[in-house]
Formats: structure tokens, sequence, C-alpha cells
């Protein structure tokens, strides 16, 4: 049932969060309704791109039916839905999708998450968001980061088997002039690599193309500049971390990076010749194996645990283990079903967010040779 709650004018700012994440989950989950989730199909490049204000206007007008239709007061669902009209008209918001987009509005609420999956579009009005079609990007055996590290400029992707996008920058520096102030480079000095030893008794490492060369000291403190930030903002996920790189920057980072799962393998070569999608396919090359061995180590151990009494698969008791803290893994079926019951559906979302409330990982089902909607791993 959804709350009539008074009008309160409806303009917040429109906050873009980074990626599908234990911490935005929960986020989303405490924002009281009327709530209204939008995912729809965006497109990365080309002329698809003007697409996307078309779909948005469509869903909002199946939304401005859906909120009648659960008798909302026509100003509050206006307020709701006005957000919805300055991301129609931003034309830089468009060009910088991934496949799909998420959107959520509430009283005094609104957020976006560009996807680096395909999602089915849909449309939903209720006391909460619907949450549950991104279980799949929080599996913690499904994304990865990748690092396009060069000396002109950075860039941070997010990656999963099906696709990628791009990722803000935030307070990671864009490029190395941007870490290290002018006078601390040339404190470093520059000098193009010969093979001999420095005149500081240290070897001398180059760029490549038009790129300035600048010794090790310089690229550690770059490094670092780089790392810290995206620690703070990645490192709790533990997805791996794959760098794009010329080959020798791989050691320098590691000696300096906090990352709890940096890749031993680095995607060689000057990353700003190449597209995210020739970064994404070359970067899953390397960790293809070590995902699908995530995967079946999780299916091994639910099934070596079945009929222990350390695993649930009824949603009830599902829900009863989460709320406890009891859920290590909880696999989920994230799509929409017309056939579901929704007293089912509730148990299965609120087991969702008590889950990852409670430090649990979720996982879509789809990893299990079991039948049904939900089923748990239970801590003890």
């Amino acid at each position: 049932m959804i709350t009539h709650l008074p009008h309160v004018p409806h303009t917040p700012p429109w906050d873009e969060m980074d990626l599908a994440s234990a911490d935005s989950l929960l986020r989303l989950s405490e924002v009281e309704g009327p709530c209204v989730t939008f995912y729809l199909h965006t497109s990365v490049f080309g002329p698809d791109t003007r697409l996307g204000p078309s779909r948005l206007r469509t869903q909002a007008r199946e939304a401005a039916e859906q909120l009648a239709a659960a008798g909302i007061d026509h100003q509050v669902a206006a307020d709701l839905l006005e957000p919805l009209k300055d991301l129609e008209s931003d034309h830089d918001f468009w060009q910088s999708q991934g496949p799909s987009l998420a959107l959520f509005t509430a009283p005094t609420f609104a957020a976006h998450l560009r996807l680096p999956v395909e999602l089915s579009e849909e449309v939903a009005v209720g006391p909460v968001f619907r949450l549950r079609p991104l279980v799949p990007l929080l599996s913690p055996t499904s994304g990865f980061l990748v690092l396009a590290l060069a000396q002109n400029a950075v860039r941070l992707l997010h990656g999963t088997r099906e696709g990628v996008r791009e990722v803000s920058l935030g307070a990671i520096p864009a490029s190395m002039n941007e870490a290290i102030p002018q006078e601390e480079t040339e404190r470093h000095g520059q000098s193009h690599s010969t093979g001999r030893t420095g005149v500081r008794g240290e070897q001398q490492v180059h760029g490549q193309g038009n790129e300035a060369d600048y010794d090790k000291a310089a690229l550690e403190r770059y490094f670092r500049a780089v790392d810290e930030p995206l620690v703070e903002r990645f490192g709790s996920r533990s997805d791996p971390l794959v760098l794009a790189s010329v080959g020798y920057y791989l050691p320098i980072y590691r000696r300096v990076s906090r990352y709890p799962a940096l890749w031993d393998a680095v995607v060689e070569g000057n990353p700003e010749h190449r597209t995210s999608e020739e970064l994404h396919a070359a970067a899953w090359q390397l960790i293809a194996a070590d995902i699908d061995r995530r995967d079946q180590a999780l299916r091994d151990h639910f099934q070596e645990l079945d009929g222990t009494g350390r695993t649930a698969r009824e949603p009830a008791e599902v829900l009863l283990a989460a709320r406890d803290g009891r859920v290590d893994t909880l696999f989920v079926d994230p799509a929409a079903r017309p056939d579901a019951e929704p007293a089912e559906d509730s148990l299965i979302d609120k087991a969702i967010v008590d889950t990852v409330r409670h430090g649990g990982r979720c996982v879509p089902i789809g990893v299990l040779p079991v039948p049904g909607r939900v089923a748990a791993l239970l801590r003890f």
C-alpha cells in the first residue's frame, strides 16, 4: 500500500550514482515513498542517442497513469515527474550513457544510475523503489573495473560479462599534469630513456608518442594520486581492477596501490587510442576464467551445504534469516514475473535489502542449478 503524503514541492537536483553497489542500494531502500522507478534502454553512441528523451517521455506517461491508478494526489504526482523534464532537455546527458539507465524519483529525492548492461524496460510505482533488477550488478562475481591510465588522460570503466560504461572520475585526477603541479614535475626532471642509469643513479623510464618522459618517482606520485580516491570510492566493493596502460606501469602502480583486488595482468598499450568497447573486450579476456571459477565455487559451496540446515529456499524462511543477519549469499531471480504473488515478491525484495544491510552478497539465481525464485546460503 502506498502512503499518501502531504504535498511537498519536488525540485531536487539529480544525484548521479557511480555504480549499483551495496551502499547505493541501501540508500535507495531508505527513501520514503511514493517512489517511481524507471528502467529504460539508452544508446552509447551514434544517432540513437537522440531517442533517449522520447523513451523517457513515454515512460513518464506510463508513470502518470500508474500514479493516478494508485490514488496519488495529482499535484504530488506532477512533482514526482517534474525532474524528468530537466533530463529530457539535457543533450549532454544523453550523449554519455551506457546500455541502460535507471531513474529514481520520490518526494525531495531524484537520482539516476547509468548501467553497463541492457535491462528490461520497466516503470514501477510503489512505496519503495524497485531494486531487484540491479541484483546482477551487485554480484561479487559479475563486475570489474578498468583503469585506463596514460600520462595525458585517465578513464575509468565499469564492465560486466555483457557490457561496459565509462564512470565519472570524481576526485580522480584526469591526467598527470592535473595530479602533480608543474613545478613538481620539473623538480623530478624529464628525459628520454636511453637504457642508461640517470645522473641520480635511477633508471629513467619513458612515455609513448608525444607524452612527456618522467622518472619513476614522478610516476609513483601520479599513480598514488589516482589510486587514493579510487580506493576511497570503490575499494570496499573489491571488484577486480584491470589496468590498461603501457606495460611497465603495472609494477609501479602495484607498488603504491592500496586497491584490494588489482589484477596481475595488464591490457597493454596506450589506452588513449582504444575505445571503451575495445578495452572491455581485452580486459574480459584476462578475467573471464576467474569469474567463471568464482561462479563454480558458489555452486559447489551451496550444493555441499544443501540439506544441512545451512541453506534456505522458501521466501519467508529466507527473509527471516536475512533479518537476523544469517544470509551469506542470496540467490534471487532479478526479473519481474507477471504470475508472481505480490506477497512473495515483497518478501524477496525485503530479503535483498536485509541481506545487503548485514553485509551479505546478492547473486542471480541462475548461478545455481535449482528451481525457484530465491535461495540462500546461510552463515549459521
